[in-house]
């Protein structure tokens, strides 16, 4: 496969199946935030070429030394069709939590971004609240805004439900690997694809010389942010900052670990990448084993890419749709019975 191919436009998108179209189809390519961050992305080196181990033996580098999660992917297919017909799948004591929404790397430079997962669970009758981490910020300091967000829910007496996609994933379970005294009122956590061991991209971003040379100008300029949240995200930090602080497993936590290699995904350059350089299953930005959450009961698809979770109506065709998604994984969630 050729560089040319790895960043040839998606075509365009065909009909949506079963006739269902997404309430912000889009119907121009990506604009804006996206599509720099694209384009950045579209400049890492191309696979064959580029010298040196890169990311070479480091994905689910967490496996050995981490409890293993439990797959439910079984249990995921039985009830994400019932969401779709529109039947009821949350548990009665669903209302009775509070939903934090965190958001990943560059969430607040995107339009759309969760909305359609936020309001799928305020139209069951959830309770829901955005936590206003910095999306283009350090993990230390959302760590921080994170931990504030769970106190005051503490404050008002509300259990929480903690549902983050991406680097907001990992910003959750970061807060709770960090503050254990908060996890008596965490009832449940939902991971979206987040890079719990770190992601591929990032790593190969930070550590490729000419790459992290260009991050270090074009992520504060681009997006006004700090470089180093990517880095965050490397697969260095990840372990020392894993090795560290462990996650607890005891809070009930379903993971969500996806790759999607398709030339209708709008992830599909990054995907080919890592495939083509390092032969791993990838939904864009985060390969699938190291989005499983160790001790977690881990949702394994193939066909859903990074964008997915988070996003209704982008160029190509999508097999997901948020609002489903959010809803069958917070039911799952709460199916896990809290520990002793």
């Amino acid at each position: 496969m050729s560089r040319k191919d790895l960043v040839s436009p998606a075509p365009p998108p065909p009909p949506v199946e079963g006739g269902r179209t997404p309430r912000n189809a889009l119907q121009q390519p990506a604009t804006g935030a996206v599509a720099r961050l694209l384009r950045s992305l579209r400049e890492l080196p191309e696979a064959v070429r580029e010298p040196g181990p890169g990311s070479t033996g480091l994905a689910g580098w967490f496996k050995a030394e981490t409890p293993p999660p439990t797959d439910i992917t079984a249990r995921f297919r039985e009830v994400h069709p019932r969401v779709r017909e529109g039947e009821p799948v949350l548990p009665d004591e669903a209302r009775r939590h509070l939903y934090l929404m965190v958001k990943g790397m560059l969430g607040d430079e995107v339009p759309g971004y969760l909305e359609d997962n936020q309001a799928r669970l305020e139209k069951r009758g959830l309770e829901t609240r955005e936590v206003a981490v910095d999306t283009e910020g350090r993990l230390a300091d959302n760590v921080k805004v994170v931990r504030e967000a769970l106190l005051d829910a503490i404050h008002f007496g509300r259990t929480v439900v903690l549902v983050g996609h991406s680097k907001g994933g990992v910003e959750a379970m970061s807060t709770l690997a960090l503050y254990p005294e908060l996890r008596r009122h965490v009832r449940a956590v939902v991971t979206l694809q987040s890079p719990f061991g770190g992601s591929v991209i990032a790593n190969d971003l930070v550590t490729t010389p000419s790459l992290r040379r260009l991050l270090d100008v074009t992520f504060p300029s681009l997006f006004q942010g700090d470089a180093g949240s990517v880095e965050d995200l490397s697969y260095a930090r990840r372990m020392e900052f894993v090795r560290q602080h462990p996650y607890p497993v005891d809070i009930p936590t379903v993971s969500l670990a996806t790759s999607r290699l398709s030339r209708r995904s709008l992830m599909r350059p990054l995907c080919a990448y890592v495939h083509e350089r390092y032969g791993w299953a990838c939904d864009g930005l985060v390969n699938a084993v190291d989005a499983e959450v160790p001790g977690s009961r881990v949702v394994r698809l193939e066909d859903m890419d990074h964008a997915e979770a988070a996003l209704t109506g982008l160029p190509g065709f999508s097999n997901y749709y948020p609002g489903d998604l959010t809803e069958t994984m917070v039911a799952l969630a709460l199916e896990t019975p809290v520990g002793p």
